[in-house]
């Protein structure tokens, strides 16, 4: 996957994206890992769709912008309304995964009248006390990611193989401590008061072996937003955009394309 490049018109910041696929525009907004083996998942949407990976300011080969974000969710939306303009995009379907579902969320509160249909997978940034999730951000600094796969094999080869180890280890813990940015010490974002704005046919998306964000969520977030459809991927961790690209891909190409849910969970 080849990352294209420009600088924002407003904010003046250098956006690293994949572009691919021939359809109605899709953004996709990447999770805690960023882009890393996002490929399969990439060619298999493009297949359907014209999509549009960026990295988030913080990941990847943006990480040193992530001090030019505050905290909360503004500037990051505000980030990637200027993504979609510049682009020339005035309305697009959007999907994320883990941070990336937050701030696709929080997109299609703040201006819902640029996201035309929504997949939210495995989301962060809602506070349940009776299903807390465990902490990504408090696990060992040798194996930083293990918490956001189904089995530690899986990150070994999501993370590692065919790179340098010392180089996609540390690309691994400056993409954590971008989330971390976000998400640290409690992954309540204050989106909970924002949902009900959401417009967007909305699909929610949980994995049963997640253990960051429990498929006890999901229901949290539909009730949240009118409409919205739930299913639940089995077998699969916080990352299912690694684990399962294909399954993932037809579940979310499915909804966006004829707003119900593919009989692949």
């Amino acid at each position: 996957m080849e990352l294209k490049q420009f600088v924002t018109t407003v904010g003046g910041l250098t956006v690293h994206y994949a572009r691919a696929g021939r359809g109605a525009p899709l953004l996709y907004l990447h999770g805690m890992l960023g882009l890393t083996s996002f490929d399969e998942a990439f060619a298999r949407l493009a297949e359907s769709f014209d999509v549009i990976a960026p990295c988030a300011p913080g990941w990847g080969p943006a990480k040193d912008d992530l001090t030019r974000m505050d905290q909360g969710p503004l500037d990051l939306t505000l980030h990637n309304l200027d993504v979609l303009d510049d682009l020339g995009l005035d309305r697009v379907h959007v999907a994320g995964t883990s941070i990336g579902a937050w701030m696709a969320a929080e997109l299609a509160a703040i201006a819902p009248q640029r996201v035309d249909r929504l997949v939210l997978i495995n989301p962060v940034g809602l506070w349940l006390e009776n299903a807390q999730g465990e902490d990504p951000f408090a696990v060992h600094p040798g194996m930083p990611s293990e918490l956001l796969f189904s089995s530690a094999d899986l990150r070994r080869k999501h993370v590692f193989d065919g790179r340098d180890k010392v180089d996609a280890h540390v690309g691994e813990l400056l993409d954590l401590r971008a989330s971390a940015k976000f998400l640290w010490p409690i992954p309540d974002t204050g989106i909970s008061k924002r949902l009900p704005r959401i417009k967007a046919p909305t699909l929610i998306v949980t994995c049963e072996k997640d253990r960051v964000v429990p498929a006890a969520h999901g229901p949290a977030w539909q009730q949240a937003i009118q409409h919205a459809e739930l299913t639940t991927l089995s077998g699969v961790g916080h990352v299912p955009e690694m684990e399962q690209p294909g399954r993932l891909a037809t579940l979310v190409a499915q909804f966006l394309l004829e707003r119900r849910v593919a009989a692949v969970a």
